[in-house]
Formats: structure tokens, C-alpha cells, sequence
């Protein structure tokens, strides 16, 4: 078994050494000539099988090879690459679901209220983690200082935290406008709302 060793510091388990030095047993191309990319990537490949259905996993017993693929089986699938970010930070979220990062709040799903969430500031978005996944996304640096998700408030209730009330017919009329730009939104929708509110 291995020991853990210091975060972003590989040669300190010497895998960058094994690396240059399988390189330069195995796939080295010095002395030999190559009519194309694709002839030196083909040939590389096939030094890189031929190895690993020889070489022996000292952790399972069997070949390279097929100790990779018997775990391909327990590998899940990753769904959002991650983006390169210059910031990232923790932050509550507070009763109304919000999160404060530069200058800006952001709704944040109802069931992480009162917890600690983590922000990352990435080249165009901020993105909102939590239990290892990503939960919200949205554009960095806007004109906007409150950025809400409506869905953020939808849902089951939790354990912790019970779901917030659906909007009734004022909300629902009122999100219908604020939905709508300014310029497009028709009388009658207002005269609906004053209605609603009788």
C-alpha cells in the first residue's frame, strides 16, 4: 500500500521518474525513422500494448492491461470537466439560500441553507460546488448583484430543511412579468396581476 504524500509533488512517489524511465526503455523513437505522425503515434501505441499484456500488475496478479480494464467497470462517468478557475473560496449560504462572492449574491439549492458551499471564479462563470458535484453555474461579472435560479427553490423537503412554499397566484403572475422584457410585456398582464390582487 501506498502513503499519502504532499498535494501537486509526484516525484516524491517517484512516478515521474518511472515515466521518463519506461519512456526511454520502451517507446523510445531515437534511430528510427518515421514517414508521418500518425506512423510514429501507431508505433507508439503498439510498444504501449505490446507492454502491457506482458508487465504484471504487483496489486492484482494479472497484466496491465487487464487489470485496466476490470476497472473500467467500477469507473463512473464524468460529466462536467472542470474549468480552470483563479478563485476559489467557502461560503455560507443564508436562510434565503444566497451566497455572497465579489460584490454579487447567488441563489444556491434550498437544501444547503446554512451550510458551507464552495465558489470558484472561472474565466467567464462562478460556479457553486457541493457534496463533490456542481450544483449551480452562472455568468461572472455581471451588471446584476442578485443572480437568482427559480429552481434553486424547487424540490422535496430534506431532513434538515423543509422546502420552500410554492408560489401561489401573485407569484406566479409576478415572475410571468419579470420573465418577460419590458418592452414586450402587454397591459392586459398587468391588469391580470391587479386582479389577482383583489
Amino acid at each position: 500500500m501506498g502513503y499519502p504524500r504532499k498535494p501537486a509533488a509526484p516525484n516524491a512517489k517517484g512516478k515521474v521518474e518511472a515515466k521518463v524511465h519506461f519512456s526511454r526503455l520502451r517507446i523510445n523513437p531515437n534511430q528510427r525513422h518515421f514517414e508521418s505522425l500518425e506512423h510514429l503515434q501507431d508505433w507508439t501505441d503498439q510498444r504501449i500494448k505490446d507492454w502491457s499484456t506482458n508487465a504484471i500488475c504487483p496489486l492484482t496478479g494479472k497484466t496491465v492491461l487487464e487489470s485496466w480494464e476490470a476497472e473500467l467497470d467500477h469507473l463512473k462517468k464524468f460529466d462536467h470537466l472542470p474549468q480552470p478557475f483563479d478563485v476559489a473560496v467557502t461560503r455560507p449560504v443564508g436562510k434565503d439560500c444566497l451566497i455572497h462572492f465579489e460584490g454579487r449574491h447567488y441563489s444556491v439549492p434550498f437544501c444547503y441553507a446554512g451550510q458551507m458551499v464552495e465558489v470558484r471564479g472561472c474565466a467567464t462563470t462562478v460556479q457553486i460546488w457541493a457534496d463533490g458535484s456542481l450544483q449551480c453555474e452562472y455568468p461572472r461579472g455581471t451588471e446584476q448583484r442578485l443572480l437568482i435560479d427559480p429552481e434553486c427553490y424547487e424540490g422535496e423537503a430534506t431532513e434538515r430543511v423543509l422546502a420552500p412554499p410554492p408560489l401561489g397566484r401573485m407569484g406566479r403572475r409576478l415572475q410571468e412579468i419579470a420573465s418577460t422584457p419590458v418592452e414586450q410585456r402587454p397591459l392586459d398582464l398587468y391588469a391580470a396581476l391587479a386582479e389577482v390582487a383583489r
